[in-house]
């Protein structure tokens, strides 16, 4: 798998993205990534990438002329015709007015061969540059950074970890939060005591089954306490479904 991203400080990711298990990940040959100057690709000795909004206001938009042949020189082609669900590369710009990125598209991106990023600035790109490629704009959340370096270093830390190989014990990732639509239950290791508090009986059962109920039912005791809203679209049994909404009816 390859990621790149196009960026207007490449060095935001000298370090961010060369430590830990995505820094092993590069090392192991189990994806890589490029990081693009998107001044590169500027039409005048200045390297201009961005420029005043039409119609007046404050702020800076990027330009469309410079991401256009950067992208093209990535190979990447203009929008085409029909609509693949199923495509194997995929063009994501960082954008506070794209779709909320979450567990479900950091899987499917780890299933792609290619994720290019555009690091959205300013007050945003022009907007043709849309309407020459298909790009998918992306969010990470209800607020807004200084630039879209941040947002892309989230984007391929949640999307390469779940690579295989990435991770010592990949089970691990099949254990987070979100991947069922629900929060991870709680966590313990040793001592099996601490200051009065002990682990939870089940936890040290050795019983495998009786372990998976237990977390299964902690998630969604934690869902229903910090993010019921996540209980409207899991996938939960009739008895997971009565315990849930024994727990909404105590909290009323």
């Amino acid at each position: 798998m390859k990621f790149e991203i196009v960026t207007l400080f490449p060095d935001y990711f000298s370090l961010s993205l060369k430590q830990s298990l995505l820094g092993k990940g590069v090392e192991n040959g189990l994806f890589d990534i490029d990081v693009i100057n998107l001044r590169d690709f500027a039409v005048d000795k200045h390297r201009t990438v961005d420029d005043t909004p039409f119609g007046g206001g404050g702020g800076m938009v990027m330009k469309v002329e410079p991401l256009d042949r950067c992208l093209q020189s990535l190979g990447w082609p203009r929008r085409p015709d029909s609509d693949d669900s199923e495509k194997r590369e995929h063009l994501v710009l960082t954008s506070a007015a794209g779709k909320p990125f979450d567990q479900t598209d950091a899987v499917r991106y780890s299933l792609s061969d290619r994720v290019t990023i555009i690091c959205g600035h300013y007050l945003g790109v022009d907007d043709r540059i849309m309407q020459l490629f298909d790009i998918e704009e992306v969010s990470i959340g209800d607020f807004v950074l200084t630039g879209g370096e941040p947002a892309a270093a989230v984007m391929v830390d949640a999307i390469g970890r779940l690579i295989p190989g990435v991770l010592g014990n990949f089970e691990s990732a099949l254990e987070d939060s979100y991947m069922n639509q629900l929060l991870g239950s709680p966590c313990y290791t040793r001592p099996a005591e601490y200051e009065g508090f002990g682990v939870p009986e089940e936890l040290l059962s050795g019983d495998h089954a009786k372990i998976r109920q237990y977390r299964r039912y902690a998630a969604i005791a934690r869902c229903m306490e910090r993010r019921p809203e996540l209980l409207e679209h899991a996938d939960l049994s009739e008895d997971e479904w009565r315990f849930a909404r024994s727990l909404k009816d105590k909290k009323k």
